[in-house]
């Protein structure tokens, strides 16, 4: 079993450009007389999607690598400071005070100051901003303002203690070098104060960083001197690299292909954690969404896929049947029926069908699923079987990362006439507090616009405002209850996460359960 305690991943290697190491030719002796970073990190993604180095464009997930956040999780999943070495939410309930990291400093040498904190947090609670972590701040902002130079307040409308784990998600960005070379040429040359500094950006070609030997945490300064990813669209391609030494770690890989080359000798490396994949719907709650419109067209397609089988097969035996959106063993308000998957049940899929009147109500009965060309479209073509056989109409339509990304993120909303109402996707990631994930899945405000219910809306506006720990925790599990019986989501398995890994990586000795973004500085050179 899936041991708890298992931590957050903030982003699904499924959809998110990961790295290779490459180190360079000389011999062991002369590495490790060497000081300092040295060599070359060289991964693989198979689609860089949006291409953002910004924090307020979509989530930036290159940012992570240069901009600290404002707070961050250890590996316990508890919160600790980061830019903010210390904060407090008062006694009110709408006061939070952040004391802001002496000594800090951005790649240009400029100290980090609370001045900094507020023109990043103006920019990311802005409506220009696309970061689906941005509403949440946004909804609740009452107020702002420096105290001092190493002060920072944040006032909230409401009581929503929540709301420290969407701080994590806000990246410290330079006022004074932003403001002085201007938004365009700030998104050409980004800078923070992470582990990383940018280095240069090839557009659908290669993302490089450089190591940043005065970071303020020096065990997490990267042992490597560069850090290289390249967008390399085919699983053959990215291979046929590794087995050359073009590369480190292929991130493209299906699981397929990882176990046979493991079979074959490649070490691989936990990478993330067991994470939740799951499927979704699109607004299933239009009647132009056709037949998933229908709840029991949405128990149907659940009920059809047979999960143990596909964990053996597909899988390679490296999953296990269940999972929810965002939520793991072990997890804030989790229990066991929130994550328990439906039973294999073909004569129940077909009894939901024949009830609801399938195909034959529905003009159009083709249901569609939108997914990007690589591992996600082998699963969707797995998954795509099951339903053959109970007669369910599916059709997968492969689109380009940026436009899978448009789909996925729609805090603008969407009207019943978008061409992805109705439509099927799939996600792979999980969190130890999974509030604002499921927010965007389970609220009628939510960015990924797949629930409306009065009912369950109002479950989660009553645990957000709760500030009786205890009572907030069961406030939560009853939501998630609720939202799990109108099927706008469904778990299918929680997938062991594993990469592999060229033989000039050594171990990774921070954040492994986190996403690459947060273990690239920890990885080491082989002893």
């Amino acid at each position: 079993m899936i041991k708890k305690g298992i931590l957050l991943l903030t982003c699904c290697l499924m959809m998110l450009s990961t790295m290779m190491i490459s180190c360079g030719g000389a011999e062991e002796e002369e590495v490790q007389e060497q000081e300092g970073p040295y060599g070359t990190i060289t991964i693989a993604s198979t689609d860089f999607g949006v291409e953002a180095t910004d924090p307020t464009l979509f989530e930036s997930t290159w940012s992570w690598y240069y901009c600290d956040s404002l707070i961050a999780f250890d590996e316990n999943g508890e919160y600790v400071g980061e830019v903010a070495e210390s904060w407090d939410l008062a006694d009110d309930g709408v006061t939070w005070t952040f004391n802001i990291r002496r000594g800090m400093k951005f790649h240009n040498g400029d100290p980090v100051t609370a001045h900094d904190v507020l023109f990043s947090m103006e920019r990311f609670t802005s409506e220009e901003s696309k970061n689906p972590w941005s509403p949440g701040l946004r909804d609740n902002q009452a107020s702002m303002r420096v105290v001092d130079d190493y002060t920072f307040e944040f006032v909230t409308k409401n009581p929503e203690p929540p709301l420290v784990d969407s701080f994590c998600w806000v990246r410290i960005l330079p006022k004074k070098y932003f403001e002085s070379v201007g938004e365009e040429e700030f998104r050409l040359h980004p800078m923070g104060s992470g582990p990383w500094k940018f280095v240069e950006h090839v557009p659908e070609t290669s993302f490089k960083l450089e190591a940043n030997i005065e970071y303020w945490r020096q065990d997490h300064v990267p042992a490597f001197q560069y850090l290289v990813d390249l967008q390399v669209p085919e699983e053959a391609t990215q291979v046929a690299m590794l087995k050359r030494g073009e590369i480190d770690i292929p991130l493209g890989l299906t699981t397929d292909r990882r176990v046979d080359l493991e079979n074959e000798g490649w070490r691989t490396q936990q990478q993330g954690m067991p994470a939740p994949q799951i499927l979704a719907f699109v607004a299933p709650h239009y009647e132009t969404a056709g037949p998933v419109h229908d709840i029991r067209i949405r128990k149907a397609l659940s009920y059809a896929i047979d999960r143990e089988e596909l964990c053996e097969t597909f899988y390679r035996g490296e999953a296990e049947p269940g999972g929810r959106f965002f939520l793991i063993p072990g997890g804030y308000g989790v229990t066991d029926d929130l994550i328990e998957p439906d039973k294999y049940d073909i004569n129940l899929a077909k009894k939901l069908m024949d009830e609801a009147g399938y195909p034959d109500a529905w003009d159009d009965p083709i249901i569609h699923c939108f997914v990007t060309a690589g591992p996600g479209l082998d699963f969707f073509q797995a998954v795509q079987g099951y339903w053959d056989k109970v007669g369910l109409q599916v059709k997968i339509e492969v689109v380009e990362a940026s436009v899978w990304m448009a789909y996925f993120f729609m805090p603008q909303g969407i009207e019943p006439d978008a061409t992805n109402v109705g439509w099927i996707w799939a996600w792979t990631g999980g969190a130890f507090n999974g509030t604002y994930y499921c927010r965007n899945m389970y609220t009628s405000y939510g960015v990924h616009q797949a629930t409306k219910d009065p009912a369950v809306d109002a479950l989660f506006d009553q645990y957000i405002v709760e500030l009786d720990p205890g009572k907030a925790k069961s406030l939560y599990t009853q939501w998630q209850r609720a939202a799990k019986e109108l099927y706008t989501s469904f778990g299918i398995a929680f997938i062991l996460p594993k990469i592999i890994v060229s033989d000039n990586i050594g171990e990774f000795t921070v954040n492994p359960h986190m996403s690459f973004m947060d273990a690239a500085c920890g990885i080491k050179h082989p002893k």
